[in-house]
C-alpha cells in the first residue's frame, strides 16, 4: 500500500484490473491522511459480509459493472459505473454484485477500520429519502446529476462532512481549471469519464489521465488541469473538509508553492 504520498501518484486503475486476473480480489492503492482507498472485484452473485462504521461515512464510487446496495434499512438499490453511493456512519451496508460481469468499485474508507461492528437489518423497509440534488446522497446517480447540470462547465459536491468535500467537476473539451496549490492537504481525483493532463510544474512529466485512472497530488505541487480529446470530462475531487487554502500565481504574500 502507498502511504500519504510526497510525490505525484497516477494509478491506471485499467492496469491493476488486467493484472489481477478473476475475481474476486482487492487492491490497496493509498492512505491521503484521512482516508483509506482500495479496489474491490467482486463476481457476479458476491457480497461483502453486512457490518457498518461507528464514525465514518464510507463511500464507494463504481468503476465497473453493476452492484446491489442494502445501506441501512431502506428499499435495496443498484448502482452502476460513475455512481457514488454512501453509507453514513452508524449505518449498516451490504454490497452484492448482480449481473453478468464483475464489478470494480474504488471504496473510501476510515484508516484502520473494520467489519466487527454489526447489527439487523429491519423487515420494514423504508424508501430512500426523497432527496434530488447533492450533497451527501445515500445514492448520487451520475446520470441524474449530468442531466440535470447540463452542458459544461459546472461542479457541484457529493460529499460534504467533517473529513472530506467530494466535488464532481465537468469540463468541456479545452477547458481549464485556474493553476493554483493548496498548502494544508492533499488532494486526489478519480477520472469519471473523459480524458484530462495535470502540469505539475517543469520538473514533473505531464500527466495523461483517463477514464477509471486516479491522480493524487501531494499539497504544495501547483497543478494546472486541461480537458483534452473530443469529449466532456467529469473529475471527481476529494479533499479535506476545512482548512481549504487555494493559492494562485498572482495572490500577493502566498507560501511558494513545491518545485
Amino acid at each position: 500500500m502507498v502511504e500519504v504520498s510526497t510525490e505525484p501518484i497516477h494509478i491506471k486503475t485499467s492496469e491493476i484490473i488486467a493484472s489481477k486476473g478473476e475475481a474476486p480480489w482487492y487492491e490497496r492503492l493509498f492512505v491521503d491522511g484521512r482516508n483509506a482507498a482500495g479496489l474491490i472485484c467482486d463476481p457476479p452473485g458476491k457480497s461483502n459480509d453486512d457490518h457498518y462504521h461507528p464514525d465514518f461515512n464510507e463511500f464507494w464510487v463504481i468503476l465497473k459493472g453493476e452492484l446491489e446496495f442494502e445501506i441501512g434499512d431502506y428499499e435495496t438499490f443498484r448502482a452502476t459505473k460513475g455512481d457514488v453511493v454512501m453509507s453514513p456512519a452508524g449505518t449498516r451496508h451490504l454490497i452484492r454484485t448482480v449481473g453478468d460481469e464483475s464489478s470494480v468499485r474504488l471504496h473510501i474508507s476510515k484508516i484502520g477500520s473494520d467489519h466487527s461492528h454489526k447489527n439487523e437489518r429491519s423487515s420494514n423497509l423504508i424508501p430512500l429519502p426523497d432527496q434530488k440534488l447533492p450533497p451527501n446522497m445515500i445514492h448520487s446517480k451520475l446520470s441524474d446529476v449530468m442531466a440535470h447540470f447540463g452542458e459544461p462547465a459546472w461542479s457541484t459536491s457529493l460529499i460534504d462532512d467533517d473529513l472530506n468535500k467530494a466535488n464532481l467537476i465537468c469540463h468541456g473539451p479545452g477547458m481549464e481549471n485556474n493553476a493554483h496549490w493548496h498548502p494544508d492537504f492533499d488532494e486526489w481525483w478519480t477520472i469519471l469519464k473523459g480524458e484530462l493532463t495535470w502540469d505539475l510544474g517543469e520538473k514533473r512529466p505531464i500527466y495523461n489521465v483517463k477514464d477509471g485512472d486516479i491522480m493524487y497530488v501531494p499539497k504544495g505541487l501547483r497543478h494546472h488541469i486541461v480537458c483534452v480529446g473530443n469529449e466532456s470530462s467529469l473529475r471527481l475531487a476529494i479533499t479535506n473538509a476545512e482548512n481549504l487554502h487555494v493559492f494562485t500565481d498572482d495572490d500577493e504574500g502566498a507560501p511558494p508553492p513545491r518545485e
